[in-house]
């Protein structure tokens, strides 16, 4: 080959690769993205992400006011039941003290009631003791007097000494011999009469000693001779 035909050829090798390179990184160029719409997309998500924070940041904003409110309702509604509560046991108390208090006003009534009844039993049993009192005249004879005698050193006189007459006047008469079926002996009626040993050896016939055991009966068993004249007229006997 010659030098200038040498020459030609590679001129021709040259610019058919200089234009097949130019095609081929034309054909590279087409064949990528274009940049511009890429970086506007870019932009365009960058933007979305406050509206997208706001949005939840509002959303749990909501969530919290809607919670705050669920436990105000709850906590009105304990706070009203407690009120409810205190009411109802309140109402409850004074009622119970109501009827405790009807219950105690009823049995201080039944409790006057009954004092006044019981005031007028004695009342009258007073007046038909006093009436009896003055129903059996006192009886003569020595150991009257001196039962009468005797009886005032120990206080029993009036309705004391009237009572301790009409007692033994019943009983024995105020005689020292006076004996009774079942045993009973002297002036007080003693049971048996030997109890009246106790007063003195001279029980059987003494009329001091069977009055002065008269006395310790008397006082020991009634308090004094109105109560034991009282228990004879109920009973005929003391």
């Amino acid at each position: 080959m010659s030098k200038g035909r040498h020459t030609a050829v590679l001129v021709g090798a040259s610019v058919v690769l200089v234009f097949g390179g130019t095609t081929a990184m034309a054909g590279v160029v087409a064949a990528e993205p274009p940049t511009t719409p890429v970086a506007s997309s870019t932009v365009a998500v960058r933007s979305d992400v406050p509206a997208r924070a706001n949005r939840s940041n509002a959303d749990r904003q909501a969530r919290l006011a809607l919670a705050r409110k669920i436990a105000s309702q709850r906590h009105a509604s304990h706070v009203a039941k407690l009120k409810a509560d205190a009411l109802q046991s309140a109402a409850h108390k004074a009622h119970q003290i109501a009827v405790r208090n009807a219950a105690a006003r009823k049995s201080a009534a039944r409790k006057a009631t009954s004092a006044r009844r019981t005031a007028a039993r004695k009342a009258a049993a007073a007046r038909a003791s006093r009436s009896a009192i003055r129903s059996v005249a006192p009886s003569g004879g020595s150991n009257r007097r001196l039962g009468q005698a005797m009886a005032a050193d120990r206080g029993w006189t009036g309705d004391q000494w009237t009572c301790l007459n009409n007692l033994w006047q019943k009983e024995s008469g105020w005689s020292t011999q006076s004996g009774s079926p079942g045993g009973a002996y002297g002036i007080a009626q003693a049971l048996p009469g030997s109890k009246m040993a106790s007063a003195g050896p001279d029980w059987r016939n003494d009329a001091a000693t069977q009055i002065r055991w008269g006395f310790g009966y008397i006082s020991g068993r009634y308090g004094n001779p109105c109560g034991a004249w009282r228990h004879w007229q109920s009973h005929q006997w003391y």
